[in-house]
């Protein structure tokens, strides 16, 4: 019987997964976190390790490193399980050589044995799970007892991050300080795996963002700032309520869109299309904002970023225009600026904006903010995030 190890600190997807992976007819040892799996891999060597990357104690980048360098481990398969947004880390466990990469809320439990059965020349296919059926019910109809489960907790969940919230608002630099941030990133990491499992794919996709920027606040705190602390009391909570939306209605389809970006600065501009990329987002970079409106006949936006000080017009300006143009009375536009002042912001919402972020720009806090406002165009008309 082949060997498992799965390496996760969220104990809901540890047991999902083990059930799984046992009905198809795999062995599986845990590890709640990177140290024990470091010593569970000492005493034991397993035919396949699967290792989620954000981890406390020990990350999963460091348990793959130990095993990397560990003459009897080296060319041990290991599928990590990674955020979707966290592309630097990716990037470096991929240079450490991993079997698979998966982003961790898309990856259901059947998926997960699929997986592992193609790695281990398997057929790991449980005989629990009955064959698809020809003509499948809608989403709706099919009882889902991970989902179920799921939203019967968003109560105690929601409150919990809403108490920790605002602590955090009080005082976020003092909150990273006394482990309220960590903890915050702690509640919406398991929160994003519990969502992908359950099939709330919005709710785990906005979980993901908000995660990834917590977790690079915690590594490095210098980066709190009245921006960064704004966008996450305001996307948490969005998330909160975007657990109302998964009890009336599943939403599978992908998130996308179509973001212009008007900079006059190239450098801010080639920083923004980075940060998008790590959304999976399509973007367009202008740095004149009378071809930018020239992009608007060609091309139908879904999201724009605007620098408020350009010359010919500042971003105020161009916006008002933009929302002169049949379609795009309430599509969201988020100010890029120096100024982080109220008066700014104030400005902004007066000339039609919808949100704000500071430069120099913090690379995945504005992924959140695209992410946040397109979800939030997808359910009702966007309107300005509260100041």
């Amino acid at each position: 019987m082949k060997k498992i190890l799965l390496v996760d600190d969220d104990a809901v997807v540890r047991l999902l997964y083990q059930r799984k992976l046992e009905q198809g007819g795999f062995e599986v040892a845990l590890a709640e976190d990177g140290l024990q799996a470091i010593q569970l891999l000492g005493a034991h060597t397993p035919d396949l390790v699967l290792l989620d990357l954000m981890m406390p104690k020990l990350s999963g980048d460091n348990v793959l490193r130990f095993i990397r360098t560990h003459p009897k481990l080296a060319k041990l398969p290991v599928v990590v399980l990674t955020n979707a947004f966290m592309s630097d880390q990716a990037r470096t466990v991929s240079a450490l050589g991993v079997a698979r990469a998966i982003v961790k809320a898309d990856c259901t439990p059947d998926k997960m044995l699929e997986i592992a059965g193609q790695l281990l020349n398997l057929n790991s296919r449980s005989p629990e799970i009955p064959p698809a059926p020809a003509a499948p019910l809608a989403p709706t109809d099919v009882p889902d007892p991970a989902r179920e489960q799921f939203l019967a907790n968003s109560v105690s969940v929601v409150g919990d991050l809403r108490e920790l919230c605002l602590e955090f608002k009080s005082s976020p630099e003092s909150a990273a300080r006394s482990g309220n941030l960590a903890e915050l990133y702690s509640q919406t990491h398991h929160l994003t795996g519990a969502a992908g499992l359950a099939g709330c794919h919005h709710l785990a996709l906005m979980g993901g963002a908000v995660e990834a920027l917590l977790f690079e606040l915690v590594e490095k705190p210098q980066f709190i700032n009245p921006s960064t602390a704004r966008t996450v009391v305001s996307s948490l909570d969005y998330l909160a309520l975007l657990f109302e939306d998964a009890r009336s209605v599943r939403r599978a389809e992908t998130l996308t869109g179509e973001v212009l970006i008007v900079d006059d600065d190239a450098l801010v501009n080639r920083m923004a299309l980075a940060a998008l990329s790590r959304a999976k987002l399509s973007a367009q970079a202008s740095e004149n904002p009378l071809a930018a409106l020239d992009l608007l006949a060609k091309t139908r936006f879904d999201l724009f970023l605007l620098d408020i000080e350009m010359p010919q017009l500042n971003g105020y300006e161009l916006c008002r225009k933009i929302r002169c143009l049949p379609g795009y009375e309430k599509t969201p536009v988020i100010y890029i600026t120096a100024h982080g002042d109220f008066e700014s912001r104030a400005k902004s919402i007066l000339a039609g904006g919808n949100d704000l972020i500071a430069k120099p720009i913090f690379p995945i806090e504005l992924a959140v903010k695209a992410v946040t406002h397109l979800i939030r165009g997808r359910f009702a008309a966007s309107a300005p995030i509260p100041l």
